[in-house]
């Protein structure tokens, strides 16, 4: 019951903050709870590493997975201002990047559905602010793992930080810390980059490796909208609440624009339907006159198996004809099976 009290508040408190600004008299050091804590990250690095990287707590993830279709909400728990004081030569050249996860060892049970533990929600750069990113395959609940544990530390990394600078202000507080790297809190050992970086190469944004770039660099020039899109990762085998598939890829939840001024506004899908699932990979066996044709399937994508021969090549697959029944996939390898005499007949299985 306790659990359940202190995560009602937390929503609550949330959902307070992500449209409003926080008010700076009597804030408390940044806050963390790990529990779908949706932090946005930005840094410099290389050639244009700063003195600063600055962390922002934005909320619950969960306020934007509930969102209704089409909406559109500001996250509002930082300032042009801030982004500033942290990086005082402005916005270009800026990496940056949302991501959430939860810290329990069993399911999160949350208004908008219960998630398997080691669940991510990470951001994926756009090719343009009107067209969505390639969405990336779920992976398994032990590799999402490893993804979960540097978000945690991101988190308690921030909090850290921000206790170890003593004060409280515009700049460190309950939602918003500036993390500085070239002084002696914490020895640098907390810091966003920490956790973010990859092994051989910190300027790459991937959680050590763990998963693919989270993050959108501004351009030097920084004059128009950037946009990343939004992925909930619910690991393989396990039901995504939002779709209902044990399997295929990470469910789009909609995307962020971030603006050379500083703002940021985050837009849910307009559709809450899950994409398409991957391209089937066939495997052909044959034994006397019947044909086994074996798949791997996501789950609740309808597959459907068509045939021609080799006059038939030539025309359009939309035009070969139907074999069977359509099959429902469960997450499992499935197969169709065709028994004939032909000793000429190819086969293609559609998935949608």
């Amino acid at each position: 019951m306790r659990l359940s009290t202190n995560f009602s508040r937390l929503l609550r408190l949330a959902a307070f903050g992500l449209l409003l600004l926080p008010e700076i008299a009597g804030a408390q050091f940044f806050q963390y709870s790990g529990f779908g804590d949706l932090l946005v990250g930005f840094r410099k690095t290389g050639a244009h590493q700063g003195n600063n990287e600055l962390v922002v707590n934005a909320g619950n993830v969960t306020n934007l997975v509930g969102l209704a279709p089409g909406a559109q909400v500001n996250i509002a728990h930082f300032s042009s201002a801030q982004l500033t004081d942290a990086f005082a030569d402005g916005n270009g050249d800026l990496q940056w990047s949302v991501f959430s996860t939860f810290q329990l060892s069993s399911p999160w049970v949350t208004p908008v559905g219960t998630y398997a533990k080691t669940t991510l929600w990470l951001t994926v750069p756009s090719p343009a602010t009107n067209a969505q990113s390639t969405p990336f395959a779920r992976t398994a609940f032990s590799l999402q793992g490893n993804t979960r544990q540097k978000i945690l530390g991101a988190g308690s990394g921030a909090s850290t930080y921000s206790t170890g600078l003593g004060t409280t202000n515009a700049d460190n507080n309950s939602f918003l810390v500036r993390e500085p790297l070239t002084n002696n809190v914490n020895s640098g050992t907390y810091n966003l980059t920490v956790w973010i970086g990859e092994s051989s190469d910190s300027t790459i944004g991937d959680f050590n490796n763990a998963t693919i770039p989270v993050e959108n660099t501004t351009p030097h020039t920084f004059t128009s909208p950037q946009r990343s899109d939004f992925y909930q990762s619910v690991p393989t085998t396990f039901a995504d609440p939002n779709n209902g598939q044990t399997s295929g890829n990470a469910y789009f939840v909609g995307y962020f624009l971030f603006y050379p001024n500083g703002t940021l506004t985050f837009t849910r899908a307009q559709t809450v339907q899950p994409p398409p699932p991957p391209p089937p990979v066939l495997a052909v066996t044959r034994s006397g006159n019947t044909s086994t044709i074996s798949f791997g399937t996501t789950n609740g994508a309808t597959y459907n198996l068509i045939y021609t021969n080799t006059a038939g090549l030539s025309a359009a697959r939309s035009n070969w004809p139907s074999l069977g029944s359509p099959i429902t996939g469960n997450g499992s390898t499935m197969n169709f099976t065709d028994t004939t005499a032909a000793s000429n007949r190819f086969y293609s299985v559609t998935a949608h």
